[in-house]
């Protein structure tokens, strides 16, 4: 049963009772169970409350729905019909979720909705700082009901109900984590740092207030302490880097970057400010990517006119961060931009807005899309950062880009962005393109890894214990790398190809 989802259903036949068998009811269902190859299994309370009428009512032939817990299984109810589980990705900004038959490991549906914890502010200091001024349970509260919705609406859309959810996995940063679950995040902020837990958690839906059935279990993936929340556990777990032979690179950017450094005998972790270059926060214009926005900009050689791609067409109302990467690789290409990230006069779409050089985007009667240097800039001081982070955190174990065997892209970075746009530009260095995979939401992919496969709890516990946080911000090496990844693609172009 190894491979089982996080919550199954097993139908189990027991040999009734009789003069010469006076087995109790539960230690009978146990012995099906273990007959069955299960082990040991605990019946809860409120199942030994119903299971004599249940097993008479069947002849002693049902359907038992098991989960797994932190020490073995669990009887999570007696019922006939299809279970389902969700997989949560709890965001900063955004949370998502995944729906899956568990009977078929199949996937059904998924969702997001904007975290409600943002109007404390869009990033998690400012939500600490909110906690340690007495409104830690609020943030926590208003997160739960964000989850809570996003279930009830992703459940209703296909028909199902909330109460036939048995298992939910829950990947996010420590913060989030800490909220979901209702700990006290005052104490990580300050010196020496220390979180209310680390490793996994194990609950029922009933004890986290989740929309499912009250049994359902809950798990919640590990901190690894620093910077090193369950996201990135979920996300390493995703990209299989504790199975490795060779080094492999995993990056989760968003407003950190977050790069694990590994294979199957080490992993090494550090994290540093990128700036919100991919997250929407460096240009007007920028947003993520829904209907509406350019996901896809090429400007062609003799025109010199843009070519937008929008996603499901029609008018384009901002870019997202693949537009964006593609925009700045493409007006550098044509000598719109110079290295340094200053616009080039001439050019018949680089006008002035309020004495500010410009680049029309797009125009029509009813609107504008304006890049603007000073948004150019922004970008790419977190290009910089980003760069320069990647490569001084290699360095400084002795490695360089050509030993790598793979880079892993997660996060705003692994979201459909054109690889030769970020070489380029000089985000990401000049190496065969074969051995650059973006992930997507990893986070979300390794918590539905775990969800449809429960023997992947031990690869969590082998992932955690390979990791060593390696702190970077006094990393002398940082600065002098930064200032020449500030200019496009690097003024030591021979840099991105080490």
């Amino acid at each position: 049963m190894s491979h089982e989802p996080l919550a199954f259903a097993l139908d189990v036949a027991l040999k009734p009772p009789s003069p010469e068998d006076r087995t109790a009811d539960a230690e009978r269902l146990k012995f099906a169970l273990k007959e069955a190859g299960l082990g040991q299994v605990v019946v809860p309370l409120d199942i030994l409350r119903t299971l004599p009428e249940k097993l008479r009512k069947n002849s002693f032939s049902m359907t038992v729905v098991i989960g797994c817990i932190e020490k073995g299984l669990k009887v999570l109810d007696i019922r006939e019909g299809d279970i389902f589980g969700i997989a949560l990705d709890i965001g900063t900004t955004t949370i998502e979720c995944v729906v899956y038959d568990l009977s078929k490991k199949m996937r059904l549906a998924a969702g997001e909705v904007e975290n409600p914890q943002i109007r404390y502010g869009a990033d998690v200091l400012s939500r600490m700082q909110a906690a340690m001024s007495g409104e830690g349970a609020r943030l926590s509260l208003e997160l739960l009901e964000g989850i809570n919705s996003l279930i009830r609406d992703v459940c209703s859309g296909i028909n199902i109900s909330p109460q036939d959810v048995y298992a939910l996995t829950v990947s996010g940063n420590a913060i989030m984590s800490h909220f979901f679950l209702n700990l006290d995040v005052r104490n990580i902020p300050i010196s020496p740092n220390i979180t209310a837990v680390s490793s996994p958690v194990f609950c029922s839906a009933l004890e986290a207030g989740v929309s499912a059935h009250p049994n359902a279990v809950v798990y919640v993936f590990p901190n690894a302490g620093g910077y090193v929340g369950g996201d990135i556990i979920s996300g390493m777990l995703s990209a299989n880097i504790h199975k490795h032979k060779e080094p492999v690179l995993f990056m989760d950017v968003g407003t950190n970057v977050e790069v694990a450094l590994g294979c199957r005998d080490w992993i090494m972790v550090g994290a540093g400010a990128a700036g919100p270059a991919l997250e929407g926060g460096v240009a007007d214009i920028g947003i993520k990517a829904e209907k509406g926005t350019i996901s896809r900009v090429e400007i062609d050689r003799l025109t010199k006119e843009p070519r937008l791609t929008v996603i499901s067409g029609g008018e384009p109302c901002g870019i997202c961060g693949s537009g964006l990467i593609d925009l700045v690789s493409e007006l550098f290409s044509n000598a719109v931009i110079d290295q340094a990230g200053r616009f080039n006069a001439a050019d018949k779409r680089v006008i002035k807005r309020n004495e500010e050089p410009v680049y029309l985007l797009y125009a029509s009667d009813s609107r504008e899309l304006l890049f603007r240097e000073r948004e150019l800039q922004n970008f790419l001081r977190s290009k910089a950062a980003m760069f320069a982070f990647l490569y001084v955190f290699l360095r400084s174990v002795g490695l360089k880009f050509s030993d790598i065997g793979k880079i892993f892209l997660s996060g705003a970075l692994g979201c459909g962005i054109n690889l030769d746009s970020a070489v380029n530009i000089g985000m990401l260095p000049d190496i065969r393109r074969d051995r650059i995979a973006p992930l997507g939401n990893s986070s979300l992919a390794g918590a539905s890894m775990v969800l449809t496969d429960s023997s992947l709890l031990g690869d969590v516990e082998k992932v955690v214990s390979l990791v060593t946080y390696r702190e970077m911000s006094e990393d002398t090496d940082l600065l002098n790398i930064l200032q020449g990844a500030l200019f496009i693609p690097h003024t030591d172009p021979d840099i991105l190809k080490e």
